[in-house]
């Protein structure tokens, strides 16, 4: 599956400002539903996986496949740290929506998309990428 050309510029602003980071971008034809992200988060030097979803003006709906929703319970059980990192283009307005959600909320994204409750959310003209590596830290 080739990623459109706003969700790959939304990796692009994750990888450039995530502080105390790296990320590996996976492209992978074989585990269908891996995210796109492994993020090494230094210190603690623990891993995450997040999924970057991009959202156009004027849609509510976040384009999860059904084999990403069956990764993210999945993992979900296990108590591993995966996310969706989703970026919302705002009608109107020149900033936009970034909203970061766990793994497990993966039904509720389904059903509501960005009406569900993000773990926390922040506008580009007033960046937040130090509290948004936070929330990566905290357990569920």
């Amino acid at each position: 599956m080739t990623t459109s050309a706003p969700e790959a510029k939304f990796n692009k602003m994750l990888k450039e400002n995530l502080p105390n980071s790296h990320i590996t971008r996976l492209e992978s034809r074989v585990g269908l539903g891996i995210p796109d992200m492994l993020v090494a988060l230094d210190p603690p030097g623990r891993f995450v996986m997040i999924e970057a979803k991009y959202v156009p003006e004027g849609s509510k709906k976040i384009k999860i496949s059904p084999h990403q929703a069956s990764f993210h319970l999945k993992h979900a059980d296990l108590k591993c740290p995966t996310f969706f990192a989703v970026l919302q283009k705002q009608k109107g307005v020149r900033y936009n929506r970034v909203m970061l959600f766990r793994g497990n909320q993966v039904e509720e994204l389904l059903t509501i998309g960005v009406e569900a409750k993000p773990l926390f959310e922040f506008h580009t003209n007033f960046p937040q990428w130090f509290q948004f590596r936070e929330k990566l830290l905290e357990k569920a």
